[in-house]
């Protein structure tokens, strides 16, 4: 699993930090992002919100790589550079550890680590609703859900699905396929 992981990313990302949220500025050309409620609305607050959060984060996934195994990276952040598990183990109890990546902050004097841990999951459409929850409670971020055969990055955040592609061609499908789900930014933000 992890050996496919790396394979994919250093082919597809040419060794960028798996780093979610900055994957949008350095790979436009393959990049959309969608909003999780009509509007551009940031965060559910009832339970008809939350189902149609699930609704589109299932419905672009499934688009994307059907019923099929996904491997879902979840980050642990520490000020230690070995990794311990990461928080979702509730939810993702088997994972293996990635990578680390050194986080600087200039005004800090200490090191942050995030350490990014993966577990496998055999998606069919509702097997990430848990995860998909917290992400829109801003309870859990910098989350990846990939599937290296189809070329696939998801990155569920509160507010929306950054996902990179395979190429500008499945790109610009999938974004004239649910245009309504665009932003109005000019830059798609």
């Amino acid at each position: 699993m992890i050996k496919e992981l790396a394979k994919f990313w250093e082919r597809e990302f040419n060794n960028f930090p798996p780093e979610a949220h900055n994957l949008k500025h350095e790979f436009k050309d393959r990049w959309i992002r969608f909003h999780s409620l009509p509007e551009s609305k940031r965060y559910p607050e009832n339970e008809q919100e939350y189902l149609e959060v699930l609704r589109r984060h299932n419905a672009v996934l499934q688009e994307l790589v059907g019923k099929s195994n996904v491997l879902v990276v979840l980050p642990e952040y520490s000020e230690s550079k070995e990794p311990t598990k990461p928080e979702l183990t509730t939810i993702f109890p088997v994972t293996e550890s990635w990578c680390s990546l050194e986080q600087h902050d200039e005004d800090d004097d200490y090191e942050l680590y995030w350490h990014l841990h993966v577990s496998e999951v055999n998606f069919t459409g509702r097997e990430l609703n848990s995860l998909f929850r917290l992400v829109a409670n801003d309870e859990a971020g910098n989350i990846m859900i990939i599937n290296p055969c189809k070329g696939v990055v998801f990155h569920p955040y509160d507010g929306g699905a950054d996902i990179v592609l395979a190429s500008t061609k499945q790109r610009d499908q999938l974004k004239e396929k649910h245009n309504e789900w665009l932003s109005a930014h000019p830059e798609g933000f």
